[in-house]
C-alpha cells in the first residue's frame, strides 16, 4: 500500500491586510489554467496558538474589501498561458 503524501501545493500570491487574508491558487484543468481565491483571518486562540479562520465580523469588512480588490489586480495582471 502507498502511503505518501502528495507534495502540498504553495499559493501563487498572498495578500494581506493586518490580519485578513486572501491567498490566490494556481489550478490546472482540462479547459487550462485558472486561479481560486481563499479568504482567513488570523487570530490568538485561547490556548495562545496562531489560528485561523474563515469567519468574519462586521470590522472586518472593509479589510476584505480591500484585500478582494487586490487579489482581482493581482489575477488580472498574470499572463495568459
Amino acid at each position: 500500500m502507498n502511503t505518501t503524501t502528495p507534495p502540498k501545493t504553495k499559493p501563487a500570491h498572498t495578500i494581506r491586510e493586518a490580519d485578513v487574508k486572501a491567498t490566490i491558487w494556481l489550478n490546472h484543468s482540462e479547459k487550462g489554467e485558472f486561479y481560486n481565491v481563499t479568504l482567513s483571518r488570523f487570530f490568538i486562540g485561547d490556548d495562545e496558538q496562531p489560528k485561523d479562520s474563515n469567519s468574519f465580523g462586521v470590522h472586518d469588512l472593509l479589510k476584505l474589501q480591500m484585500v478582494l480588490k487586490k487579489a482581482q489586480t493581482w489575477i488580472m495582471n498574470q499572463p495568459d498561458e
